[in-house]
Order: structure tokens, then C-alpha cells, then sequence
């Protein structure tokens, strides 16, 4: 995934990633639906009950994923 990078821990940034800026509107939703992936993938596997914080940030990724998922449809389908 090299359209987000980290940036090193020494800049003083307040957000430690940097999106390229060539980086297309389609591809930018396609990696959104990847990272929101990779995001439910990861709360899975970690197999433990999640408390209902926990719970209710999950839920809202998914949330969020079925609609960077619709967006990529939606592109697609031009």
C-alpha cells in the first residue's frame, strides 16, 4: 500500500501517515474499503469479546465499510 506512508516519528507531526497526493478519487475510496477491511479482519481475529465501546466502534466501521464498498460500486459502474 504505497499511496499511504508513514511519516518518521521524529517530524513532529500530529498525524504519523501521508496520503500521496497523486492518489486518484477512485482509488482513494477503493483503499478506504480496503483499510475498513483490514480493520473488521483485525478485530476478528483477535478473538476475544469485545467490550461495548469496542463493540460499538466496530460496528461502526462496518457501517462504514458497506459504504466505501457502494462508493467503489458506484465508480465501477460508470
Amino acid at each position: 500500500m504505497d499511496n499511504v506512508v508513514s511519516d518518521s516519528p521524529s517530524s513532529g507531526a500530529t498525524n504519523p501517515f501521508t496520503v500521496n497526493e497523486e492518489l486518484s478519487f477512485e482509488d482513494a475510496w477503493v483503499r478506504v474499503s480496503e483499510l475498513l477491511q483490514c480493520a473488521v479482519a483485525t478485530s476478528q481475529v483477535l478473538g476475544k469479546p469485545l467490550a461495548a465501546p469496542q463493540r460499538a466502534v466496530m460496528h461502526l466501521v462496518e457501517m462504514a465499510k458497506m459504504v466505501a464498498d457502494r462508493a467503489v460500486d458506484c465508480l465501477q459502474s460508470k
